[in-house]
Order: structure tokens, then sequence, then C-alpha cells
């Protein structure tokens, strides 16, 4: 959405689903495999996609299950914290089914409020670690699309990895932005895709929409309109859409 879409009714319609959303999984104490709890955030999904995507035409090409992501580079743009924790749920739980690391790269306030709504959910939240992707985004900065695939791939053969498939990465762009800068952050992105194609890793980036849509301190036009480009997957409805 632009800034000054003030006659759009779509923010207004997004601030009361995510309302619903939050009050509704309150009611159902935070079972998230709720069939209520699962539509209204989808619901969500849509109102959120068809804000941030305004005007620009979409044409959905194919779906992924979550189960198989190895490779890819994808995004998903959350409007609230319940929005993101339930929809991360499906997209984590899929990887800990497949035997993935799971790592997370989020502001410490965000990654405990997630690991205590797995824990609810009875998530093994084990498999699941905080990895900051600031050292991929110097790697980048200093060494470009060689240096991140290093780096990826020096995270693959670690120890900890070892006895995991792979390396399901979740970050967050508000995060690694004010950790480094904009103009970082945003040519890892673009390297991004190129950088986990054939590999064992994955990468997930969760934009916040919010911030997008009301303050625009750290996702702002630039970044969103840059996501739109540099990911061809985004998750939705418990699938990885393939967007041309």
């Amino acid at each position: 959405m632009e800034t000054l879409c003030s006659t759009c009714s779509l923010r207004n319609d997004i601030e009361k689903y995510r309302i619903m959303l939050n009050n509704l999984i309150a009611e159902k104490d935070y079972k998230l495999l709720d069939e209520e709890i699962i539509k209204l955030s989808e619901y969500l999904d849509e109102l959120v996609y068809k804000c941030v995507f305004c005007n620009k035409s979409l044409e959905y090409i194919s779906k992924l299950n979550l189960k198989n992501v190895f490779g890819i580079h994808s995004t998903f743009y959350y409007y609230g914290y319940q929005h993101l924790f339930t929809s991360l749920y499906f997209y984590i739980t899929a990887g800990i089914n497949n035997n993935e690391l799971i790592y997370v790269s989020m502001e410490k306030s965000l990654y405990d409020g997630l690991l205590a709504f797995l824990k609810v959910n009875k998530v093994p939240v084990e498999h699941i670690k905080f990895n900051s992707v600031e050292e991929l985004i110097k790697g980048n900065k200093y060494g470009g699309l060689i240096e991140l695939k290093h780096q990826i791939n020096k995270a693959l053969l670690s120890n900890e990895v070892k006895k995991y498939s792979g390396i399901r990465w979740i970050g967050q762009p508000s995060y690694a932005i004010k950790s480094t800068s904009e103009n970082d952050f945003l040519a890892f992105e673009t390297n991004l895709t190129k950088g986990v194609y054939n590999t064992k890793a994955s990468i997930l980036c969760i934009y916040d929409a919010y911030d997008y849509m009301n303050k625009g301190e750290f996702i702002n036009k630039t970044v969103i309109e840059k996501s739109l480009l540099t990911h061809s997957y985004i998750l939705k409805n418990s699938f990885l859409e393939e967007i041309g």
C-alpha cells in the first residue's frame, strides 16, 4: 500500500481482522490447529497481500507444500505477531518433521514470543536456534555472491547441523536492517536466491507489514518494492506459492 493511500479501506479491514484473530486465538487457548483460527489467519494473509502488492498484477504459477523448501528464498508479510506466529507454526513444524534445523534471526522479544507460542502448541523447540544473518550480510557485502555461498555452505557443514537434513532459516528484515544497514540488507536480498539455490538450506524473509503500512521505520516503500523483485515464492495459506 502506498503510504498516502488514505482512501483505501484495506488498512482498516486488516486491522479489524488482526484484532479478530488475536481475540480468537486467546479464546481458543492458543490452539493453532483450530479450523477457525486457520481460516481467519489465511484470510488475513489475503488482505495483507492485496495491500502490499497494491495494483500489481500477480500470476500464481505453482504451489509447493512446506516440506520441500530446500534451495528456496521465499517471503511472508505479516501484520501483528499473532498473524506471524500462526503462519510460522506450520512452516516450522514442517521443517522439524523433515529433520531440519530451524535457524531464526529476529528481535529477541519476537524470538522469545515465538518460542513461547510454539511451546504452548507442543512444538519441540530444541530444534529451533537463534542465528543472526548478520554474518551472511557481511559476507555478501565484502565478498559478494561467492562469499555468501561460502558462508551458507560453512553453516551447513557445522557440527550443529550435521545431524539434520539441512537448515530452514527464518529472517526478519527489520532486525537485519537495524543490525547492518538498508543498503547492505538489500544487496544481500538480491543475491540470496542464487545463494541458497541447489543447497540444503532455505530462507524465509518475514516482512513487517504493520511497519510498512503505518510507520515505514524499517520496512519502507523501497524495501517492499525490492522484496517483490527478489523473491519468487511467498508463504500463503500454508503453501509456498510461486509468483511471476
